[in-house]
């Protein structure tokens, strides 16, 4: 059968993917206006288009013999139209409460929560990662998530679906990730993300649905439910490997190792370096200038408690990271160091450790398996692992968590904190032969 009919949906060609009939929403991160309202337009009008589809099908199905030849699918859309528009649009302070859509209102109620926390950017990302995730799952399920229809049930039904959604994406004949089934690609086109999903982890699952669960409690809070269906719900306890870290040797050994082969690399050395006797994140590092050297020490606020209770780390100087500065002294625009893009930076930081020839074998928690692995370090190294050298030989040498917690800007009592702190081999050894 090939009937054909007017959507009454219009959208620019270059937003078009004929082949495959959807609207193509542009994956790109730009903040201007202009693009956040496009986006929302595209992804509107993908939503719209996708619901149309299901309604067609659905119609198509009850109707069976009652078809009545090529004219059925333009008065359906004509009859289906004429239920969905009201003849006049009353204004917005006329709506009754009952008229709003209970999914349109739940999702409106989770961003305006997101929108008033004081929480850092990339935590409102997290949250705004549920909130896609939330939609493509009710999508698909063709299932409404509103606050009258939560249940421990739909937070297991939801939690399954983000264990599974990656099985979603195949392999096409030339060996590229596609997406075939055509229920989850309305849903995805509707509310796209910026890559294919991928497979999630156990921990991860069990870090989405705890900020789901913080705001059930805020909703509950504020009177938009009565009953918690976390209550019935068990989210789970996330697992973490010990902590690996080089040790002062290796950092030293590295520090002296040379790369004639690789242009550039002894800067990325330089940086990383630098950031084993700093300990802040990656995200801080690359946003420090000189005028964040103050009286011989490194002053700056953690990006991530700057939207919470905000404090200063001070971390003064060593004799290594000012001769590291020293070194690069002249970078226009007060630059502290000649960075590179975070992705770059990491690859740079695996090589780097390998050519210096520390290969140590280090156990690791496979994420999504839970099982533990053997790798030799610099496989595994990454940015964040230099906050790790600083925190972890730091505490071989004082064990005074308060202190150390003051330099690498680590909250009260932070459980990765006390992660970085796990009693090694070397001072259990000391410990027990005090026994002597």
């Amino acid at each position: 059968m090939d009937y054909r009919a007017k959507t009454n949906l219009y959208v620019q060609k270059e937003y078009w993917n004929e082949k495959a009939g959807t609207v193509k929403i542009p994956t790109t991160r730009s903040n201007t206006l202009e693009k956040q309202e496009l986006i929302r337009r595209l992804s509107e009008l993908s939503t719209e288009l996708a619901t149309l589809s299901k309604d067609i099908r659905e119609a198509f199905l009850i109707a069976g013999d009652e078809k009545s030849g090529p004219d059925w699918l333009s008065t359906f859309i004509q009859e289906r139209n004429e239920v969905r528009l009201p003849a006049s649009k009353p204004a917005e302070d006329e709506v009754e409460e009952s008229e709003i859509d209970g999914t349109e209102e739940f999702f409106k109620v989770f961003e305006h929560f997101v929108s008033i926390q004081k929480i850092s950017e990339i935590r409102k990302r997290h949250y705004n990662v549920i909130i896609r995730a939330l939609k493509r799952f009710a999508l698909y399920n063709v299932q409404e998530v509103s606050f009258a229809t939560l249940s421990s049930d739909m937070l297991r039904e939801f939690a399954a679906f983000l264990e599974t959604e990656h099985e979603f994406v195949v392999t096409d004949d030339k060996g590229n990730p596609c997406i075939k089934d055509p229920l989850y690609l309305e849903a995805y086109n509707a509310v796209p993300e910026c890559r294919l999903p991928k497979q999630r982890g156990e921990n991860t699952i069990i870090g989405t649905m705890s900020r789901f669960h913080t705001f059930i409690r805020w909703a509950k809070k504020n009177k938009y439910i009565t009953e918690d269906p976390y209550e019935d719900y068990v989210i789970g306890t996330a697992i973490y490997g010990t902590p690996f870290y080089l040790t002062k040797e290796e950092r030293n050994l590295l520090y002296a190792a040379k790369f004639p082969d690789n242009p550039g690399l002894d800067v990325q050395r330089d940086i990383f370096v630098f950031q084993c006797f700093i300990g802040c994140r990656v995200g801080d590092l690359m946003k420090m200038t000189r005028d964040n050297i103050i009286n011989g020490a490194i002053e700056y606020v953690p990006r991530k408690t700057k939207e919470g209770r905000p404090w200063t780390v001070r971390v003064p100087i060593t004799p290594t990271a000012q001769e590291i500065l020293d070194r690069y002294a002249d970078l226009p625009d007060k630059r502290l160091l000649p960075f590179i893009c975070e992705q770059d930076y990491n690859r740079a930081i695996k090589k780097m450790i390998r050519l210096a020839g520390i290969d140590r074998m280090v156990t690791t928690l496979n994420t999504v398996t839970r099982e533990e692995e053997k790798h030799p370090i610099w496989e595994v190294a990454s940015s964040h692992m230099a906050r790790r050298v600083l925190v972890g030989n730091l505490y071989k040498e004082v064990k005074d968590p308060n202190l150390i917690t003051k330099i690498s800007g680590h909250v009260e009592n932070s459980r990765a904190f006390n992660r970085y702190c796990d009693i090694d081999e070397e001072m259990a050894k000391e410990t027990i032969m005090k026994l002597e």
